[in-house]
């Protein structure tokens, strides 16, 4: 039976209650961080922390935890699940309240934290590479929702994932209002020409993953790659040698297709797959 941390103690995960008045439940007023570890080894824990905070920041949510705190947290959860390569969320709430919009914003806040062990994506998804579709949904207008809130209220992602599921494909990409490509639907995405790498700007209004962060890192520190960023349209990727996705589950998976158009031929590229090797030895896991 696995354990989960709630609201000051840890509870055997299928004792765990959230009261039906729950803000995040309600109305979706909630921000969330993923992450994984290796060991005891918190990968990039300080600056998923640090994107919490500026989420917590922004909903004016009164955080009572520190950085130390939060890592003892995850760090106990890793022993009592007998976790090994661990993949954490963090979920954060306004707390039970009431019904309506007239309601007080002033609750004790709900902080739920679970750890699994990491299971990953199949090998072939990273020898053959994926699908991706382009989605009929449009990102949130950054002067909507503030792309750096992480918010558990992912609607718009969800209808995303629903197109991908609808039509075939691995994860769609998602393009803003003004035609640009933005990101995918819980993933950031680069694509290739020479030795340039390309992924888009955060002024397109996609959330600047911490794993898009590292890459952009590894391809200019390992790999001798230049990355431009900058606001791109759909028929950009079609001139590129090869396209990828991030994330903190997905590392670096190939795109081999975009609706019907193949990329490299239908081949998984070679930046690909050194860039996930890069990562895994930035993640410890290769020495």
């Amino acid at each position: 039976m696995s354990y989960v941390y709630l609201n000051g103690e840890f509870v055997k995960s299928d004792a765990a209650m959230i009261s039906v008045f729950d803000q995040g439940f309600l109305y979706g007023d909630g921000i969330f961080e993923s992450f994984r570890s290796i060991g005891d080894q918190l990968y990039q824990f300080p600056q998923h922390y640090q994107r919490l905070v500026q989420s917590a920041e922004a909903l004016s949510y009164p955080l009572v935890f520190t950085q130390q705190d939060l890592e003892d947290i995850l760090l106990e959860l890793r022993q009592r699940n007998g976790l090994n390569e661990a993949y954490y969320r963090i979920t954060i709430t306004r707390g039970k309240g009431q019904i309506g919009f007239q309601r007080t914003m002033e609750n004790d806040l709900t902080c739920l934290v679970v750890g699994k062990e990491f299971r990953g994506f199949d090998s072939s998804c990273y020898n053959q590479g994926i699908q991706l579709c382009v989605a009929q949904t449009r990102r949130n207008a950054p002067e909507a929702i503030n792309p750096k809130i992480k918010s558990t209220s992912n609607l718009n992602s969800l209808l995303g994932k629903l197109e991908a599921k609808e039509s075939g494909a691995f994860e769609v990409i998602m393009l803003n209002n003004k035609e640009h490509i933005c990101e995918g639907a819980s993933s950031n995405i680069f694509w290739t020409k020479g030795q340039w790498i390309f992924t888009p700007d955060a002024s397109t209004g996609l959330l600047e993953g911490v794993t898009r962060s590292t890459i952009v890192r590894l391809c200019e520190e390992k790999l001798n790659l230049r990355v431009i960023s900058g606001e791109f349209k759909l028929q950009d990727l079609k001139f590129s040698d090869e396209v990828f996705i991030t994330s903190t589950s997905l590392e670096v998976m190939p795109v081999v297709k975009i609706d019907d158009f193949k990329i490299n031929q239908g081949l998984v590229g070679r930046v690909a797959f050194e860039l996930r090797e890069e990562l895994h030895r930035d993640m410890g896991k290769l020495s």
